[in-house]
C-alpha cells in the first residue's frame, strides 16, 4: 500500500478551514494536552492537515498562542457597577477573571510561562484592575501582585481539582475578603 503524502500550504480543495475552526480546535487541544504536549504539529494531526496548513492560518507557535489568548481574554468580562466601591469592583473583576482562568488553565500556564503572551486584552484588564487597587490601598503594587497571584493560584487549584472540589467553592471569596481588609 502506498502512502499519500500531504502537500504543504493551504488545505486541499473542498477542505477549507476558517481561522475560527482552527482556533476552536487549538483551544480544546491545548486544554487536553497541556502546554508541553501542544503545538503546531499536534494541532495539524488533530485537524488532519499539514503543519504548513496550520501555519498558513495562524503563523508560528507564538502567534497561535497570542491568538488563543486574545480569543479567550478578548471577550470583555462583565463590568462592575460604576457606583460600587473600589474594593467591591476589585472583588467583582477578580471573581469573573478567576472563572475564566479556571476554564482555561493550560492557556493560563502558557501566559504565566511566557511574558510575551501578556498583552492586548490581558494587559488592559490588568491596567483596569491596577487603577481600582490604587483607589484604596497605600501600597497598590504589592496588593495588586498578591491579588493576581492569589487569583491565579486559586483558579488553577480549582481547575486541577475538577468538579469534585466543593470545599474550595467559597474559599476564593473568603480569601479575597482577607486580602482586601
Amino acid at each position: 500500500m502506498t502512502e499519500v503524502r500531504k502537500r504543504s500550504g493551504r488545505p486541499a480543495a473542498g477542505r477549507a478551514l476558517t481561522l475560527d475552526q482552527v482556533l476552536d480546535c487549538a483551544l480544546v487541544l491545548l486544554e487536553e494536552l497541556g502546554p508541553q504536549g501542544f503545538g503546531i504539529r499536534a494541532l495539524a494531526r488533530q485537524l488532519d492537515i499539514t503543519p504548513m496548513s496550520v501555519a498558513y492560518h495562524v503563523g508560528d507557535q507564538q502567534q497561535l498562542l497570542r491568538l488563543l489568548v486574545e480569543r479567550v481574554h478578548g471577550v470583555p468580562l462583565p463590568e462592575p457597577a460604576a457606583q460600587a466601591a473600589p474594593m467591591e469592583r476589585v472583588r467583582w473583576m477578580l471573581g469573573h477573571y478567576m472563572d475564566r482562568v479556571r476554564l482555561h488553565p493550560a492557556l493560563t500556564l502558557c501566559v504565566l510561562g511566557d511574558p510575551q503572551l501578556f498583552g492586548g486584552s490581558l494587559a488592559a484588564f490588568s491596567d483596569q484592575l491596577r487603577v481600582e487597587v490604587q483607589r484604596f490601598d497605600a501600597e497598590p503594587e504589592l496588593l495588586f501582585d498578591l491579588l493576581v497571584d492569589y487569583t491565579h493560584g486559586h483558579a488553577l487549584a480549582l481547575a486541577l481539582a475538577g468538579e469534585g472540589a466543593p470545599p474550595l467553592a467559597g474559599a476564593f471569596e473568603a480569601g479575597l475578603r482577607r486580602l482586601l481588609r
